[in-house]
């Protein structure tokens, strides 16, 4: 506030004038009233000072509400990237433990395949390609474990908008973003390597797989002495391979050495077959066979021969049947030497005994499995085969009753609609 009080300058010495004598008769006009001028600038001075005071006052409110909104706006920007980078970290991570846990198994899967000798009828360059991507995947997993994420919990906002405090934590959470994402960036890596490399195992374990099964599949049309219990074993097996194959699940190594034993089992037969043939009882043994399978009403029937079956040999008829219900249906037969001697000799007896074998594998047959389970034999086998063979005609001791007894007149009836 200034002062009105001033210092006014000495007036200056001037020359004597004449002045006119006062008329002190006339009083003074009283219509022209002084008016001091200083209180009028004194209130001019706080109109100026309360406008002034005011753009100050709404200066710094304006100033504190554009802090806090670029605050809040620099906290919730730092916020996104790190809720991003957690996001994507979470992601990959999950992804990485699944492809090192199927690295894993498709290893362990093909470990035993590694030491198999390769077949011949396998390309050397087919073999090679697996082992390659073996290693491969081997050299990818090595040292690799799954390392679960956690997102972690940071605040939206500071707790204050003081400029340090705010300056604190958007630099917190930005460094805590970027460690995520060079975190994220190395598990990814990992897991482009993996996936690489397990591709690669999958690929080459299916050209694999369709080889063996190719030459499989050749094997079973082209080895016809092969049993038929043997050619079973090397279908499950082909059809077990092309089923991994075709769900694109890891191809398990159990199951490509499984088709290789298959094949290798079916040549075993086939030439067992051939060799029988060589044998000077075939011819005999070939009828035998041939009658067992006219009266078998389609049921694919194998055949062994042995000098005793269930303990009995020369002198004795004696024969067991393994019949299967799957696979079409199917049996194998077993008889000793003495039969082809009573075949030679026309002995009815040996004959009836081959029926009452027949006889247990037509229970596989749809139209028979419900008389055979019904209530009139209960699932009693050799009662079965014995009425079986009985209504075929043979009703003699080697249809079974002279091992089992006679069965009544309805069992033998009731087998008799198994035609």
């Amino acid at each position: 506030m200034s002062d009105e009080r001033q210092s006014r300058p000495e007036p200056e010495e001037a020359a004597p004038q004449a002045v006119p004598p006062i008329d002190t008769s006339t009083p003074p006009d009283s219509s022209t009233p002084e008016t001091p001028s200083a209180p009028r600038r004194r209130g001019r001075f706080w109109v100026v000072a309360t406008a002034a005071l005011l753009l100050i006052t709404g200066g710094t409110l304006a100033a504190g509400w554009g802090w806090r909104a670029l605050a809040a706006e620099a906290e919730s920007q730092a916020h996104r990237e790190l809720v991003a980078a957690s996001t994507a970290l979470d992601d990959v991570t999950d992804r990485r433990g699944t492809a090192i846990d199927k690295a894993r198994a498709a290893l362990l899967s093909l470990s035993a395949w590694g030491v198999k000798q390769r077949p011949d009828y396998l390309q050397e360059s087919t073999a090679k390609a697996l082992s390659d991507a073996q290693a491969s995947l081997t050299k990818a997993s090595k040292g690799l474990k799954f390392t679960p994420f956690d997102p972690p919990r940071v605040a939206a906002g500071s707790p204050d908008l003081m400029p340090w405090s705010v300056s604190a934590d958007v630099q917190g959470t930005l460094e805590l973003a970027k460690q995520e994402e060079t975190t994220r960036r190395t598990r990814a890596a990992e897991l482009k390597a993996l996936t690489a490399a397990q591709k690669s195992v999958s690929t080459s374990a299916a050209a694999v797989s369709a080889e063996l099964t190719a030459h499989g599949e050749q094997v079973l049309t082209a080895d016809t002495s092969a049993t038929y219990e043997s050619k079973v074993t090397l279908r499950h097996a082909i059809d077990d391979a092309k089923a991994d194959v075709a769900a694109a699940s890891t191809i398990d190594g159990s199951r490509l050495l499984a088709v290789i034993s298959a094949i290798d089992g079916v040549n075993t037969a086939q030439a067992a077959g051939e060799a029988a043939k060589q044998d000077p009882a075939y011819p005999v043994r070939a009828q035998m066979e041939a009658y067992a399978r006219s009266i078998a009403h389609g049921v694919t029937l194998d055949f062994q021969w042995h000098e005793k079956v269930s303990g009995l040999g020369e002198g004795w008829y004696s024969g067991t049947t393994m019949y299967h219900e799957g696979d079409g249906g199917w049996a194998t037969i077993d008889l000793n030497f003495s039969l082809q001697e009573g075949w030679t000799y026309g002995d009815i007896n040996a004959k009836a005994l081959i029926t009452h074998e027949v006889g247990h594998a037509q229970v596989v047959r749809p139209e028979c499995k419900p008389l055979f389970d019904g209530p009139t034999f209960q699932g009693d086998d050799e009662m079965w085969a014995t009425a079986w063979a009985i209504a075929m005609g043979f009703d003699v001791p080697g249809s079974g009753i002279e091992a089992y007894g006679r069965p009544s007149d309805q069992q033998i009836a009731v087998a008799g609609q198994c035609r």
